[in-house]
């Protein structure tokens, strides 16, 4: 399941890539990006928190 967030973050990343370089890009498509900085950070604050346990 862990390793299922980190290929979503990886393919919001390559999306955002290709619309951002790709096409006349909007504000709209950095949504991506932050949604794919945000699974990673609540990967690393809930991996800290089942390690401690």
């Amino acid at each position: 399941m862990k390793n299922l967030l980190y290929v979503i973050v990886a393919l919001l990343l390559v999306i955002w890539g290709i619309i951002f370089w790709g096409f006349n890009s909007s504000g709209a498509v950095h949504l991506l990006l932050a949604v794919a900085g945000l699974i990673i950070l609540i990967r690393l604050i809930f991996d800290k928190q089942l390690s401690r346990k």
